[in-house]
């Protein structure tokens, strides 16, 4: 299977953000422009200012999506992932721990009776 269509799927996809941008800055211009709503030319004489505007509360927003609305899903998808054994990984990552338990535990013994056998030496 040719991978044409897929490649061409992603760039539309990812450019796809771009296009809105374009969109977005042609209705402002409808907005600021509208003949029968001048309270946005009276708030904002410019329409500049009025894009300034409108970007500081998209700055705002993406501020606070980036703090409080991405760490809020990525726990929640995360403790959805762990129950009911969903997530391989999960246990695996719970064998794994597991066995390092038991190999700290291994090694401190070791480690006890070698110091064991080095003082018993000394004497």
């Amino acid at each position: 299977m040719s991978t044409k269509l897929g490649g061409m799927l992603i760039i539309v996809g990812e450019t796809m953000f771009l296009f809105s941008i374009l969109n977005f800055l042609m209705i402002t211009r409808l907005q600021y422009y509208s003949s029968g709503d001048s309270f946005i030319r009276t708030v904002f004489p410019h329409y500049i200012l009025f894009l300034l505007g409108l970007s500081a509360v998209a700055f705002i927003g993406m501020w606070l999506a980036y703090v409080y609305v991405f760490p809020s899903k990525q726990k929640f998808s995360q403790e959805q992932a762990i129950k009911d054994g969903r997530s391989p990984m999960y246990s695996t990552i719970l064998e794994i721990q597991k066995e390092l338990i038991e190999m700290r535990s291994t090694i401190n013994s070791l480690s006890e009776k070698i110091d064991i056998m080095a003082e018993d030496k000394n004497k």
